[in-house]
């Protein structure tokens, strides 16, 4: 048998790649999505938002309530407190479990105003679980709800330039980025706290640089962080999480735990009355009656600030 031809063909199939490398007369044409365009980056789609039905909510809060607020418990500290997560839950159920609706966010933000502004006592709580109700963070108040100065906030209204922290159910908006950085807008779902858009009563943190809200020397000199002017506050590393909990249809209720407090107004020696604003009965030292959901304040009883923070 020749093996000649068969030697021959084997010769030029290999040295054809080696011809077509070395040989530069015919260019090499790129076709459409063979990698001739740029790289693309790749696209970021964000999960949906976890989901708790209506009609597991109840049971869900009967199993959390057991376990982390029954006698055989053990209650630490920073827990939240039981009747605030009630009233909170109850607010949640008025807001995502009627008109049709059949589920809500599985996690909401929970805020006791009743704590000191030195401790945390804003709550990213799982209403599946119970989880996040022993992991508070710090979250400033307005300086409006504070007239004292104490770290203590006793004022809270929904009065346009009052700088004081409002209560009730809020949801929360959208994000945008404004002179605090990534901040998210909010919408006040109760008469006490219906102007939050208007008033620009929104979450935000601050640049690490200006850290004049939770710096360690501030702190410490004091003994609590700074106050905002009405907005919720957080530290830098935590802002993330907060609001892409809250972002496009989350829950916050802001609260306060236990009995209302009744504060005393201090005296400002540079007020000017209009006059006939003098001539009736004075009315209540303070207006965190007024101030509750449902019963929206009329007045501010604290003036604003020389120099407001925010």
């Amino acid at each position: 048998m020749d093996f000649k031809p068969v030697l021959l063909s084997l010769l030029t199939l290999q040295a054809a790649p080696l011809a077509a490398q070395d040989g530069a007369d015919a260019p090499i044409v790129f076709h459409s999505g063979t990698g001739d365009s740029a790289p693309t980056m790749p696209v970021y789609v964000k999960p949906p938002r976890p989901t708790i039905s209506c009609d597991i909510l109840e049971l869900s809060g009967r199993a959390i309530s057991y376990g982390y607020y029954s006698a055989m418990s053990g209650a630490p500290r920073q827990r939240l407190d039981g009747r605030l997560l009630q009233t909170a839950l109850s607010k949640y159920r008025d807001y995502y479990c009627r008109f049709g609706r059949t589920s809500g966010p599985a996690t909401i933000i929970i805020v006791d105003f009743a704590r000191h502004s030195s401790d945390p006592r804003l709550y990213r709580v799982d209403l599946r679980s119970g989880e996040g109700l022993d992991s508070p963070i710090r979250v400033a108040h307005g300086i409006g709800s504070d007239p004292d100065d104490d770290g203590f906030a006793t004022v809270f209204s929904d009065v346009q330039d009052s700088l004081t922290s409002s209560l009730g159910a809020a949801m929360g908006a959208e994000i945008y980025r404004g002179r605090n950085g990534t901040s998210l807008r909010l919408d006040g779902l109760e008469a006490s706290n219906s102007q939050m858009r208007a008033r620009d009563i929104v979450v935000h943190s601050y640049a690490p640089a200006r850290r004049r809200y939770f710096n360690s020397e501030l702190v410490a000199a004091r003994g609590r962080p700074g106050s905002s002017e009405g907005c919720f506050v957080i530290e830098p590393d935590k802002r993330d999480r907060i609001l892409e909990t809250l972002e496009n249809g989350g829950f916050l209720y802001a609260g306060f735990s236990g009995e209302m407090p009744r504060p005393v107004p201090t005296p400002v020696s540079n007020m000017t009355f209009a006059s006939g604003t003098g001539v009736s009965a004075p009315g209540p030292a303070s207006e965190t009656r007024d101030g509750t959901p449902g019963n929206p304040p009329t007045s501010p009883i604290s003036p604003a600030p020389a120099a407001p923070v925010r």
